[in-house]
């Protein structure tokens, strides 16, 4: 697959954009665990505690399975760097999820739609014999 620069800046675009979005889901998944710490010190009776332990390691699965996503798009970007078909086709998956993320999301996804699924040109080579 050839890598030219608007597949360069589509591949950097989801990189940022996915590293945005773990630093934004591990600030709201610290600040989640501190409100749940601070009600977990007011538990005083056995079935409460088995009870918030339950909402606790549910909510835990929960991050882990959505903070996946984020980090799946900075993968997809950088195999897109090294020029991997995979790399490809997840851009363009997070490209079309990204388009619902109006409205910096809907730009960067319409551009890497278009820089990855356009048909780049094929030089002309000028040192060609003809008989």
């Amino acid at each position: 697959m050839p890598i030219d620069t608007h597949v360069r800046v589509a591949a950097w675009l989801h990189i940022v954009m996915g590293a945005l979005g773990v630093c934004v889901f591990l600030i709201l998944g610290l600040m989640v665990g501190v409100f749940g710490a601070a009600l977990g010190t007011q538990v005083h009776e056995h079935n409460d505690g088995v009870i918030l332990g339950a909402i606790a390691g549910f909510g835990t699965l929960l991050f882990l399975f959505v903070m996946a996503f984020p980090a799946l798009e900075v993968v997809g970007g950088v195999l897109l760097l090294r020029g991997s078909p995979v790399g490809r086709v997840l851009t363009i998956i997070f490209s079309i999820l990204s388009l619902l993320n109006f409205p910096i999301g809907t730009v960067a996804g319409g551009y890497s739609l278009w820089a990855l699924l356009r048909e780049v040109p094929q030089p002309v080579p000028t040192n060609v014999q003809t008989y």
